[in-house]
């Protein structure tokens, strides 16, 4: 589970406020794989200005809790939990990660991507990763500082940073069952009116993208993956062929340049 750089390519462009996220991936060895990369290469050409490349993936949830000073130990336990919770919920019989329709969105992030249909799989997974790895460790650190004022102080950047705990200083405990068990409606929430899972095709800041264009995508998603009418809503019923079971979960640093977004480690499930 080390450290890997991401197989990419790309202009200096600049990422914010995605920080430590979990994607799942398909696995190389399945023909989903294959064809989502060389579909995601040719669409890329389309656009202006050489947008950057980047390996299909479903983005999990983003802005998890990784000590980056020390992230081995945070990355591995995050992974294992991650994959001991996916054996444990219920599955369907049909591949829980389906693919529909092409659209798109104003957001760079957004720009090009296949809809994902709504498995419960999918929304109870990414439930349970927001409420654990995000959710949790902000409020924990959160009522911590409340309760324990006297152990933090401003660094030189101005943050607030922990002071060395010493035998005098006594600490208050922070209840993490309490805080979990509030926190569980919130993740509920935000899975069902936040959370919008997709798989990125495109990267870019064009808007609108044109007729022309669109004229161009249709196409070529049509000769490569035999799609007809790819931004169609009929997609989104059934699925548009394109499915998987499982994959490989990563744990990915997307901070600084796309180029520069590292992989901290990753699981088969």
């Amino acid at each position: 589970m080390g450290k890997s750089k991401l197989n990419i390519h790309t202009p200096h462009i600049l990422t914010a406020g995605l920080g430590v996220a979990l994607w799942l991936c398909p696995k190389k060895n399945l023909g989903v794989q294959d064809k989502l990369q060389t579909v995601m290469g040719l669409l890329n050409t389309v656009f202006p200005g050489l947008p950057p490349r980047f390996e299909p993936h479903i983005t999990v949830s983003t802005n998890l809790a990784v000590d980056m000073k020390n992230p081995k130990d945070d990355v591995n336990r995050i992974l294992s939990l991650c994959a001991a919770a996916l054996l444990l919920l219920p599955k369907s019989d049909t591949p829980w990660i389906r693919l529909g329709k092409v659209t798109s969105q104003r957001k760079y992030f957004q720009k090009l991507y296949f809809q994902v249909l709504a498995e419960p799989t999918l929304y109870l997974f990414a439930r349970i990763v927001q409420e654990l790895f995000v959710l949790l460790p902000a409020k924990t650190e959160a009522e911590h500082q409340q309760k324990n004022p006297h152990l933090y102080h401003k660094d030189h950047s101005g943050n607030l940073v922990r002071r060395k705990l010493t035998k005098e200083a006594k600490e208050v405990d922070v209840d993490t069952g309490k805080l979990q068990r509030e926190l569980a409606s919130e993740a509920a929430a935000w899975a069902v009116g936040e959370y919008n899972p997709h798989l990125s095709l495109v990267y870019s800041d064009l808007h609108p993208i044109d007729t022309a264009l669109w004229h161009t995508i249709r196409l070529r998603v049509l000769d490569y993956l035999g799609i007809d009418g790819c931004d169609s809503d009929s997609w989104n019923v059934l699925g548009n062929g394109l499915s998987w079971e499982g994959g490989v979960l990563k744990l990915v640093l997307c901070e600084g340049d796309v180029n520069e977004w590292v992989v901290l480690g990753s699981v088969d499930v």
